[in-house]
């Protein structure tokens, strides 16, 4: 009987395993990397200092990011999107997130997250009680991202960046 179970024991273990290799590896088949800038941020839920983390919540930041170069090639993505930053590490200094150049890891919506890159504004009013989906007045814009014309936000693809960006060119 011990046997029996002893057996069963490593199968469970190794199948286990075998499902947590299998994720990370699909989740490297799944991340891209680009460079660019940071060129607006969603102002109430910015934390330029990592907060304090207790409960079962993980601290987001939603960006809206330009693209200047995918690492596959000159034209192999979007130039404009929307990411929601997971604070599982740390915040994005002021100094980082207004870098002319930083090299983002990111990575698609799977098809099990039912996320949104937009976030959603509540407030006192009544009418807001629930919240509405953020608008590009909720965002502010940073310095590398003063000039650009932003397209719609609905318009953009919702990209995740699970890890903060890596400064290549601090902006003077």
């Amino acid at each position: 009987m011990t046997n029996i179970v002893n057996v069963a024991t490593v199968l469970c273990l190794l199948t286990i395993s075998g499902e947590i290799s299998f994720g990370q590896e699909n989740e490297k088949e799944m991340s891209r990397f680009g460079e660019g800038a940071v060129i607006a941020y969603q102002k109430k839920e910015r934390h330029s200092a990592t907060p304090a983390l207790g409960g079962i919540a993980t601290p987001v930041e939603f960006w809206i990011v330009r693209i200047d170069k995918w690492a596959e090639g000159k034209d192999k993505g979007p130039k404009y999107i929307l990411v929601r930053f997971n604070l599982y590490e740390r915040a994005v200094s002021d100094n980082e997130i207004n870098s002319s150049k930083l090299r983002f890891k990111l990575r698609e919506l799977r098809s099990d997250e039912h996320l949104d890159c937009l976030g959603s504004i509540s407030g006192g009013n009544r009418h807001y009680a629930k919240g509405r989906p953020a608008r590009l007045s909720d965002y502010q814009r940073t310095k590398p991202g003063s000039t650009d014309k932003i397209p719609s936000l609905k318009s953009l693809p919702c990209f995740i960046a699970d890890e903060p960006p890596v400064v290549i060119e601090r902006t003077n």
